[in-house]
């Protein structure tokens, strides 16, 4: 996968804030401070320090054009999933002021379906937590179902809440695949959270293929609370 030539390295982050999130003008300051710092680990071939500071950056300005920046960092080493939602967020969060950034957008979306896929996960648990591997994916949950986007190959995903056997599945996904599966918790002995010995007991519901879905949530999650 190529890196996005349309993203300017040296692009100051915007100075308003979203409709509904108000930086000060601390943060502001603070976070292009932090942006500049990282757009110059970048080009010293730091990817883990430079995305570190541009979601710190995001996270200080609710800026979304630096979701941009950490999309293009997360496609060049490999992470296409973590990409696909950065341009997610941008679209759902800056695009329509920025209309011809939202068109490149969403062509680099659409190209980075060719590397994921998404799990629609529920369980009989609720503030059980998710775990994928590092770097591999994005997880939102929303009450006793978790959504999934993944890269595409053989995924490991665990679930575990205290007082409950951890239940660990393996998948294998194809690209722009959708899959949804039931995972179900049994109580630990002693009330005790431990890892599963056994098989884990979960089914298959339904699978498919689908076009990008609208994404939510911090760049940087790769756990989430069901």
């Amino acid at each position: 996968m190529g890196g996005l030539a349309f993203l300017a390295a040296e692009r100051r982050p915007a100075t308003a804030a979203p409709p509904g999130s108000v930086a000060s003008s601390a943060s502001m300051a603070e976070a292009w401070t932090v942006a500049e710092s990282a757009r110059a680990a970048a080009e010293k071939d730091q990817p883990a320090v430079a995305l570190a500071g541009l979601n710190r950056a995001y996270a200080l300005s609710s800026d979304p054009t630096l979701l941009l920046e950490v999309a293009r960092l997360e496609t060049e080493i490999g992470s296409p999933a973590r990409a696909a939602h950065a341009f997610e967020v941008f679209l759902e969060q800056g695009a329509e002021r920025l209309p011809q950034q939202r068109q490149l957008a969403l062509r680099q979306l659409k190209a980075l379906g060719q590397y994921t896929a998404r799990v629609n996960l529920q369980t009989n648990v609720q503030g059980a937590e998710v775990e994928l591997e590092a770097e591999r994916g994005i997880a939102k949950s929303s009450g006793f179902v978790v959504s999934l986007l993944l890269d595409v190959g053989e995924r490991r995903i665990s679930l575990s809440k205290s007082g409950y056997e951890t239940q660990t599945v393996s998948l294998n996904l194809e690209a722009g695949e959708v899959r949804s599966l039931r995972v179900d918790l049994d109580k630990a002995a002693r009330g005790r959270s431990q890892s599963s010995s056994v098989k884990p007991r979960w089914s298959r519901l339904d699978s498919g293929v689908s076009g990008s879905e609208g994404g939510r949530g911090l760049v940087e999650n790769v756990r989430a609370a069901l």
